[in-house]
């Protein structure tokens, strides 16, 4: 498999990925954002079928210190995805939403200018099933700025990127707070998982320190 290049690794960090089992069993500040953050374990929750390369399904569970009525408008609400979509440096000038079952979602997030100029990347999807403030199953990839499809290897992807990822966000309400479960189904095992997952901690500490911030 070739080297991801810079590009590719910030594209990864936008997408929700990680390469293990995290489960939140703590809530300490994150010394960085000044968010709260969590303690993880990891394990893995992968398979071999046929002879092919070993998939696994990511899944990440985080605790967030607010209600699941603010958790679901900061993924669900344009103006608030804004507010914290992409990893450390990077913002989000765009973001469009259909929010029903088969409607279609394009998230924008630009490049710090000393990175590429700036430069934009966009992932696209499908809404496939919503349960209002419980569930909420999606398909996503990575996109143009019109929301069509582009092919991962265009961006310096390795071969084996999928063009298209099922995912699922499942939210539950514990408290005054709400722990949300982003699984990403049949990853390859590879490079790319690796690349993913300290993308996705900085998305995920982002968002923390949104709704820690506008409570």
């Amino acid at each position: 498999m070739k080297p991801i290049n810079a590009a590719a690794s910030a594209v990864l960090g936008a997408l929700v990925a990680s390469a293990s089992l995290i489960v939140c069993v703590g809530q300490p500040v994150n010394t960085e954002t000044g968010a709260p953050s969590v303690i993880v374990e990891g394990t893995s929750r992968g398979y071999v079928g046929g002879g092919a390369a070993e998939k696994r399904d990511l899944v990440v569970v985080r605790l967030f210190d607010a209600p699941v009525e603010r958790v679901w408008k900061a993924w669900t609400v344009p103006e608030q995805v804004m507010r914290w979509w992409g990893p450390t440096g990077f913002t989000s000038p765009s973001c469009k939403i259909d929010f029903r079952e088969g409607g279609k979602f394009l998230f924008c997030m630009r490049a710090p200018k000393e990175f590429q100029g700036g430069q934009d990347f966009y992932t696209a999807g499908v809404y496939k099933k919503i349960v209002p403030m419980k569930l909420i199953e999606f398909t996503q990839g990575l996109s143009d700025k019109d929301g069509a499809p582009v092919d991962p290897t265009t961006l310096g992807m390795p071969a084996d990127f999928p063009k298209e990822i099922r995912s699922a966000l499942a939210f539950k309400r514990v408290g005054d707070k709400t722990e949300l479960t982003a699984t990403e189904y049949d990853w390859t095992v590879g490079q790319m998982l690796e690349m993913s997952e300290s993308g996705l901690k900085e998305c995920l500490d982002k968002l923390a320190a949104v709704l820690a911030t506008h409570k």
